[in-house]
C-alpha cells in the first residue's frame, strides 16, 4: 500500500473514536440512521488524511449530499464550525498528507538564494527522527 493511500484511510481505531465523540449520529442532520464515521472533511482525493480531526459522522443521504451536490459548501461550514468546537487547536493545514513540504521549502529557499544546505540536513534529519 502506498504512504499516502494508508495516511488517508481511516483505521478502525480512528472510526471508534469518531463514532463516540460524534454520539453515533449524523453531524449534520442528528440522524442515527445509515451513520457511519467514514465521511472526510478534506477528502481523500485531495490527500485529506484519516485523523479524528478530519473524519466525522453522516449519514448515507448527507455523505452522498456533502459529495456529490451543491450543498457541499453549506455542508463544509456546518462540519468545520463541528470539528473546531470539538477541538480548539483544529488547524484545516494539518489534515492533508504532506510527503514533499520540507523539500519544498528547501527548493523554495535556493530559488531564492537563502537556503543552507546544512541546516536544512539537520532540520530534515531531526523531523524525520523526533519521534523515535
Amino acid at each position: 500500500m502506498h504512504k499516502s493511500t494508508k495516511s488517508c484511510d481511516i483505521p478502525m481505531s480512528v472510526k471508534k473514536r469518531v463514532w463516540e465523540r460524534d454520539d453515533h449520529r449524523c453531524v449534520i442532520c442528528g440522524t442515527t440512521y445509515t451513520a457511519a464515521p467514514n465521511a472526510h472533511y478534506i477528502p481523500r482525493s485531495h490527500l485529506g488524511l484519516g485523523i479524528e480531526q478530519n473524519i466525522v459522522t453522516l449519514c448515507l443521504a448527507c455523505h452522498c449530499d456533502f459529495d456529490n451536490s451543491a450543498k457541499r459548501q453549506y455542508y463544509k461550514v456546518l462540519i468545520k464550525r463541528y470539528l473546531m468546537m470539538k477541538y480548539p487547536d483544529w488547524d484545516e493545514s494539518k489534515l492533508t498528507y504532506k510527503k514533499f513540504d520540507a523539500l519544498q521549502t528547501y527548493h523554495e529557499l535556493s530559488d531564492k538564494g537563502k537556503a543552507d544546505v546544512d541546516n536544512y540536513i539537520q532540520l530534515t534529519f531531526k523531523e524525520e527522527h523526533k519521534h523515535e
